[in-house]
C-alpha cells in the first residue's frame, strides 16, 4: 500500500470567523502555526504551544509561550476567555480531560471557552490511518487556506465527545454548531 492509499482526506471545509470574542485577556491553546486567533485579536491573546517552531510561525502580535495545555502555569481565574482552534486533535486523547480542567481553572467565572475542531472517524480497518482535513477560513483579516492532519488511531472525536468532556469539567454548553466535518462549541463557566 502506498502513502496515498493510507490517507482519509476531508475535502475543503469552509468556515467564517467573525471578530466576536469579547474580553481583554484571551488564552489561545495551540496558538502556533497559522495563529488564527492571535492574528485576529493581537495583543489581547496569550498563545501557548508545546513547540517553539509553531510559535515562531505564528503572526506577530500575541504573547507567545511554550507551555503544555494539560499543565497551565497561570494563576486561577486570570483569563477572560479561552480558545482552541483545531488544536485538540493534536493533543493526546488521554490528556483532554486535564486540558479541559486546566482551562476551567484559569478562566474567570462567567467566562467562555470557544472550541473549533474536526470530526475524526474511528480507524476501523487500519488501511486509511492518516486523517487530513482541508480548511478555508474566511476571517476579517483575509482568507486562510490550510490543512491539518493526524494519525486516526485512538484519535476519533466529535461534537458529542467534547460536550461530555466540557460537562465533566464543570462547563455548561452555551452554543454548538456543526458544519459537515467541523464544529464549534462555546462552553460557559458558571
Amino acid at each position: 500500500m502506498n502513502g496515498k492509499d493510507r490517507i482519509d482526506i476531508v475535502k475543503k471545509q469552509k468556515l467564517i470567523l467573525k471578530k466576536d470574542i469579547e474580553g481583554e485577556k484571551i488564552l489561545d491553546i495551540g496558538g502556533g502555526g497559522e495563529g488564527v486567533i492571535g492574528g485576529l485579536y493581537g495583543k489581547r491573546v496569550t498563545a501557548i504551544d508545546k513547540r517553539q517552531d509553531e510559535l515562531d510561525a505564528a503572526a506577530e502580535g500575541p504573547v507567545k509561550m511554550i507551555m503544555d495545555a494539560s499543565d497551565l502555569k497561570f494563576e486561577d481565574k486570570c483569563f477572560d476567555v479561552a480558545t482552541s482552534f483545531f488544536t485538540m486533535m493534536f493533543i493526546d486523547k488521554d490528556e483532554h480531560k486535564k486540558v479541559f480542567n486546566e482551562i476551567y481553572r484559569v478562566i474567570k467565572s462567567g467566562s467562555s471557552f470557544v472550541l473549533w475542531d474536526a470530526v475524526i472517524p474511528k480507524d476501523d480497518d487500519g488501511k486509511k490511518d492518516i486523517f487530513i482535513i482541508e480548511l478555508e477560513i474566511d476571517t476579517p483579516n483575509g482568507l486562510i487556506e490550510t490543512s491539518y492532519g493526524v494519525m486516526k488511531k485512538n484519535n476519533e472525536q466529535d461534537l458529542k465527545y467534547f460536550k461530555r468532556l466540557g460537562k465533566k469539567a464543570g462547563f455548561k454548553i452555551e452554543s454548538e454548531e456543526q458544519y459537515d466535518k467541523i464544529f464549534k462549541i462555546v462552553f460557559k463557566k458558571s
